[in-house]
């Protein structure tokens, strides 16, 4: 099971502004988790009472064919199409993951026109849901003393809106989501400020403030939230051989100075393909690594065209272990994605989902995504939020 966690949960799609150089493009430094301020406005302490039994739904049980693969395999084709669509002069960090399990909560309650185009555009296999909730699991099952990785999901409902019971329940038992009604039309801001304080939580700080200003509007009948957290320590970490200096070429030409992290004496998995180098490397206990490919000169573009699933699986059959040498520049970035205008084009936006309440559709939906790589590991932490408003 090894690769399709490496693959799901990879958390983040990179895309630096690389071109002529032989390592990727990152900014220099590291930065510490920071805290939002706590807000003063609580949620509702009176749910409404289609909620109570969805409060203590137990987790189904792993079904032992959930197609967990083909789940994987249509989220990493849409995180590539989504990359795609970023603007070419930016380091780019988002998670496939985060988006596509929002989208597959969404999914299941919109109509049956919305749902198609949603599993069209992520590519959601027969059973989608039970494949969540199969790899979920052996994500929690995965956590060691160097190694972790959380999800959280929350449903927050408008006071006096009661979306579909068996929509609750199926989130809950699927996917672990539970549910906060929240005053929107009463409290926008404090609303805002409450469900920020749920994601950065659940981010260690990373992710501090999900929802901008206008998110939440005395229309706003639900917002889905996924938050996903990422910190590992490499099986090897670096600093037996010390940094050393080099220049990099970005895409416009420009030369920039970067100081590089080096191991001089890996024997992970490795290789050359058509247009690009890469290496693979392990996190401690390897059930999770991390993928680095670096285009050729002038090949880039190409390259980003390419990107796939089945370019995943060609490096996965391809690449073999020996001894290599690695130069790898520390990097921390921070990304945020306005998702409607893409969503409006797959079919998501505004769409219909009757099983949050009748006339809702989709009006909102943003990413934030954080990463530092240095010496130790990986830190990275993503979170989608989407709202839904209701016509007439």
């Amino acid at each position: 099971m090894r690769v399709a966690l490496l693959a799901a949960l990879a958390v983040v799609v990179a895309a630096a502004a690389c071109g002529g150089g032989a390592d990727p493009a990152v900014v220099d430094g590291t930065t510490e988790p920071t805290s939002s301020s706590r807000s003063t406005s609580t949620p509702s302490s009176d749910p409404p009472r289609a909620f109570e039994v969805s409060q203590g739904v137990v987790r189904a049980e792993v079904a032992a064919d959930a197609p967990v693969a083909e789940l994987v395999r249509g989220w990493n084709d849409a995180g590539f199409a989504l990359l795609r669509e970023q603007p070419a002069e930016d380091n780019v960090v988002f998670s496939p993951v985060s988006i596509g399990h929002a989208l597959l909560m969404a999914a299941a309650a919109a109509d049956d026109p919305t749902r198609a185009a949603i599993s069209s555009a992520f590519g959601h296999p027969d059973h989608a849901h039970q494949a969540w909730n199969a790899l979920d699991l052996q994500v929690a099952d995965s956590q060691s003393d160097q190694v972790t990785v959380t999800i959280a999901d929350r449903i927050w409902p408008s006071v006096g809106i009661e979306p579909a019971q068996d929509w609750i329940d199926l989130l809950a038992s699927e996917h672990g989501a539970d549910v906060v009604p929240l005053d929107f039309a009463g409290d926008g801001e404090g609303s805002r400020r409450v469900i920020n304080d749920w994601a950065s939580d659940r981010t260690e700080g990373l992710i501090p403030e999900l929802l901008p200003i206008d998110f939440i509007t005395p229309m706003t009948v639900l917002v889905l939230t996924d938050t996903l957290y990422f910190a590992a320590e490499w099986e090897r970490p670096f600093g037996k051989y010390g940094p050393v200096s080099g220049v990099f070429t970005t895409l416009d030409g420009a030369e920039v100075a970067t100081s590089f992290m080096q191991e001089l004496e890996l024997a992970d998995r490795r290789g050359t393909g058509d247009g690009f180098v890469g290496a693979e490397i392990p996190y401690a206990g390897g059930a999770y690594s991390m993928l680095v490919l670096v285009p050729d000169e002038g090949r880039y573009e190409e390259l980003l065209d390419r990107l796939d699933q089945d370019l995943l699986d060609e490096v996965d059959r391809t690449f073999t272990t020996g001894p290599y040498e690695l130069l790898l520049p520390k990097w921390d970035d921070t990304y945020q994605i306005d998702l409607m205008d893409w969503l409006t084009d797959i079919g998501a936006a505004p769409g219909a989902y009757p099983s949050i309440t009748p006339g809702a559709f989709l009006d909102a939906a943003v990413h934030a995504a954080d990463i530092t790589i240095d010496e130790r590991g990986t830190v990275a932490a993503a979170a989608t939020a989407l709202g839904f408003d209701q016509s007439g």
